[in-house]
């Protein structure tokens, strides 16, 4: 692994100085727009609009050549078509600029001439300037200023999680949909065909940024294996890597070649790869997400002996059959916890076993609170899942009450309060009931619970399987780190 990444990318993250080469007044063009979400964003250096073709854009003095500007320039997005992509990264490098992005698609994607002029990027790279892309989004890191287009609204707050990702789509995808989760990102970076700074490059910036925890990626292929290979086993020694890996099947295969002509690699071979680097493979971006947010909010865990506790027979009998077909164990309570159990839920319609059925969707808190605090004490689980328990008034789509609003907050509580006073692991599944419009208040009042969870250190999923899945991944990549530690 090579010298000090922080600083060698700082320029690219943190640029004093920005030039935007291609800007316009017009936002019908890429250069146009991208300006504009820049400034938009937050972007507080010092920008130069550059463009023979103007002499002002957004009130802001341009300049014809990126040479004219007198000021040194640390950064610079390029948004002109690829046949005057060479040239223009010549004059940065005769200005001195320390690393550009490539916006501009039209390279090896298209073909050998394409395929040329991202070897002739890649010299001019090796000569003193960092590149990243061509054919991609470029960089958003929050703490820097920097955003990707379209990302004018994605979040400006900071947080754990890095993102590296060959595909600009999914580069503001997956922040704008983690948003709502709570889910913030230290960076994001779209570096599409990787004529430079590939996804080693990246990974190993991500090990040294202390900003960064949790580190994320969607790939379609790679430029050097067995270099990848040995930067992925080294960084998940330290932090987990989770991985959507595009290109696995036979079409997915050739879009990936189409896409950013990338060799996506065969999936027995990649089935390889994360078993023996320890990095966490997921197939879409629900179970990135859903994964992310179980290493975000839950600590270091290797059991998987769970416990849920659910409000109806059916519910436990699933809960049963997803935890176990995941890999996780429901293990059996000793009698002496039944009999406590049994003296706090239903006589008749509910169940003391593991799942445990409190007879209903609506129990009131002090049977609840007695229910989950029997568990924690006297069971040997190492997560708590509240499975299926309406925290609500009153079911979706009906006007009906179930519980008294006033015992909504005691409900809620419950599960911070366990959390808390036992420190073991809960996870809440509360899954959309309904789909209706008519059901949009209700889900409106879904929406404020989950929120006050997840701003609780208390995870949420839709589904079982969602929240098994992303539990899996958690122990499992605890699990393999401590393999290779001890």
């Amino acid at each position: 692994m090579s010298g000090n990444r922080l600083e060698e990318f700082a320029p690219v993250f943190y640029p004093k100085s920005h030039a935007v080469i291609g800007a316009s007044a017009s936002e019908r063009k890429f250069g146009g727009r991208f300006l504009k979400t820049l400034l938009n964003f937050g972007y507080s250096g010092k920008v130069y609009p550059v463009n023979p073709q103007e002499s002002e854009v957004l009130g802001l003095k341009t300049y014809a050549r990126v040479g004219d500007i007198p000021e040194p320039v640390e950064f610079a997005s390029i948004a002109v078509p690829a046949r005057a992509v060479p040239g223009v990264v010549e004059e940065c490098l005769a200005k001195g600029v320390k690393a550009v992005q490539i916006l501009s698609a039209g390279f090896r994607e298209l073909g050998e001439e394409g395929a040329r002029m991202e070897r002739d990027l890649a010299s001019m790279a090796a000569r003193g300037l960092r590149i990243v892309g061509p054919n991609c989004f470029g960089v958003y890191c929050p703490g820097g200023g920097m955003t990707i287009l379209p990302g004018e609204n994605l979040s400006r707050e900071t947080g754990p999680v890095g993102f590296i990702s060959q595909s600009g789509g999914y580069a503001v995808r997956v922040p704008r949909r983690a948003d709502g989760l709570g889910i913030r990102f230290s960076k994001a970076v779209s570096y599409g065909n990787a004529c430079d700074i590939n996804e080693c490059d990246l990974l190993e910036y991500f090990l040294e940024d202390p900003e960064t925890d949790i580190i994320t990626g969607y790939l379609e292929g790679v430029r050097d294996g067995p270099r990848f290979f040995r930067v992925l086993k080294e960084v998940c020694r330290t932090k987990p890597v989770i991985i959507w890996k595009g290109g696995l099947t036979q079409g997915g295969a050739r879009a990936a070649q189409s896409h950013t002509a990338s060799l996506s690699g065969e999936e027995v071979i990649w089935e390889a790869v994360f078993r023996q680097t320890g990095a966490i493979q997921v197939n879409n971006l629900e179970e990135l997400l859903d994964t992310t947010l179980a290493f975000i909010h839950l600590e270091p865990q290797m059991g998987r002996r769970m416990c849920s506790v659910g409000g109806g027979g059916g519910i436990g009998v699933a809960a049963a059959d997803t935890w176990e077909r995941a890999g996780l164990s429901v293990p059996l309570f000793p009698p002496e916890l039944e009999k406590k159990l049994l003296a706090i839920i239903p006589a008749v319609g509910a169940s003391a076993k593991n799942p445990v059925d409190v007879g209903g969707p609506f129990p009131m808190p002090p049977m609840l609170r007695a229910v989950l605090e029997t568990v924690c004490t006297d069971a040997d689980i190492d997560i708590l899942v509240v499975d299926e328990i309406e925290m609500a008034s009153a079911l979706p789509g009906s006007k009906q009450q179930f519980r008294p609003p006033e015992l909504l907050g005691e409900t809620m509580q419950i599960p911070l309060d366990i959390k808390n006073r036992f420190g073991k692991p809960v996870v809440i599944v509360m899954p959309v009931e309904a789909v209706s419009t008519d059901s949009l208040e209700s889900e409106g009042e879904r929406r404020k619970i989950r929120d006050f969870y997840l701003q609780n250190g208390i995870p949420v999923y839709l589904t079982k399987e969602r929240a098994a899945k992303a539990l899996a991944n958690l122990t499992g990549y605890y699990r393999h780190r401590n393999t290779v530690l001890s």
